[in-house]
């Protein structure tokens, strides 16, 4: 098994715990209320989301307070997150070899994805040592491995169809 083979095993796993993920705790915002309250159908998400907050001290999950800039993050988690991650878990999962368009759309996914984590990570820096430690602010840079990961695979793409023009 080569290293790009490894590598979407690794991707595989990431977007089949990252669509769960979506719907326990990303997207409960969209969720009526109601919904995951105490005796909510979803009292469960209520409970994870609490539990998250605590353990976590995520401001951004916070009720009050958190940045307009963060909505936007919340509607990309839906309208563009969801139906990448369930399209990759599809094409991940036949183990072939990424087309060129596959691998563009994971490097629009990654920088997308590394630009948001990095914007909410600047603001988090600025929270108070009193509200969360340094230690606590350490993230995945999962994200950039991505963008990277593409864009050396479509580079080396790209510099075949050029070596190929050439000759013609």
């Amino acid at each position: 098994m080569g290293a790009t083979s490894k590598l979407n095993t690794v991707y595989l796993v990431y977007f089949i715990i990252h669509i769960p993920i979506l719907f326990c705790v990303d997207l409960v915002p969209f969720y009526p209320a109601a919904w995951y309250a105490a005796a909510g159908p979803l009292a469960p998400l209520g409970q994870l989301r609490a539990y998250y907050l605590e353990a976590y001290k995520d401001q951004f999950f916070q009720p009050t307070g958190v940045p307009s800039f963060f909505a936007l993050f919340c509607f990309l988690e839906l309208a563009f997150h969801l139906p990448v991650s369930i399209w990759a878990v599809t094409v991940l999962a036949k183990k072939a070899a990424l087309r060129g368009k596959d691998e563009l759309l994971l490097f629009l996914y990654g920088v997308e994805t590394a630009l948001t984590t990095a914007t909410c990570m600047w603001d988090a820096y600025g929270w108070s040592e009193e509200l969360i430690t340094s230690a606590e602010k350490v993230t995945l840079i999962g994200a950039l491995l991505l963008s990277v990961d593409m864009w050396v695979r479509l580079s080396k793409k790209l510099e075949a169809a050029d070596k190929v023009k050439k000759v013609q």
